[in-house]
């Protein structure tokens, strides 16, 4: 049974690891979302600074665990925050690179609006575009050439079907929609109406 001491002693350990621990979760979030928006290359770079930083939380908590052995605390909980905490940071990781996939699509389609409704009468092709496709009532402005054949694009569907591909981390895509535009749709997000940001393969 932990004593008024023992607790006071506790908390007083945790609570600057469980800030650090936060910040890490939020400013790694934060660190990736810029990192995916700047450069495909810079992922690699802050995922293993992210790494380091975690793993330097983790070998302070078995030392802290390691000292506190002797007073009946516990002593496992310093140790085991870095774990405890590895699920929420996935969790946040998945949106923050999730939607700084499609943050500067609804930037430049919220930005250039005007250009991309006219490019879809026959109007000149929106300043950045690498090109457009039609499939149908469809029309795609192709954004982003990735690696490996992987592309994304801003996609005009009058009939909102391409909001049915949700194959972010594995989830399903409508059979209809899965080879639009020659190629395998991988997920869609809503942008605007009837206006979505689309990953390819």
């Amino acid at each position: 049974m932990i004593d008024g001491r023992q607790g006071a002693t506790l908390a007083a350990t945790l609570r600057p690891r469980l800030r650090l621990a936060t910040a890490w979760i939020t400013g790694g979030a934060a660190a990736l979302f810029v990192a995916n928006l700047l450069s495909y290359w810079a992922i690699p770079v802050v995922t293993v600074l992210l790494a380091l930083c975690w793993l330097a939380l983790w070998i302070d908590g078995l030392v802290r665990s390691w000292q506190l052995r002797a007073e009946g605390l516990p002593a496992s909980l310093p140790a085991f925050l870095p774990l405890i905490v590895l699920p929420f940071a996935a969790f946040l990781a998945s949106h923050a690179l999730y939607w700084s996939h499609v943050a500067p699509s609804w930037w430049r389609l919220r930005s250039e609006r005007s250009a991309f409704d006219q490019a879809l009468t026959g109007g000149p092709v929106p300043i950045g575009i690498a090109g457009i496709a039609r499939s149908g009532s469809r029309m795609v402005f192709r954004t982003v050439n990735g690696t490996l054949g992987n592309w994304a694009g801003i996609v005009y569907d009058p009939t909102d079907r391409m909001a049915a591909a949700r194959g972010w981390n594995g989830g399903p895509v409508a059979a209809d929609i899965r080879t639009t535009f020659g190629n395998n749709t991988i997920w869609c997000q809503r942008l605007d109406s009837h206006w979505f940001h689309c990953q390819f393969g």
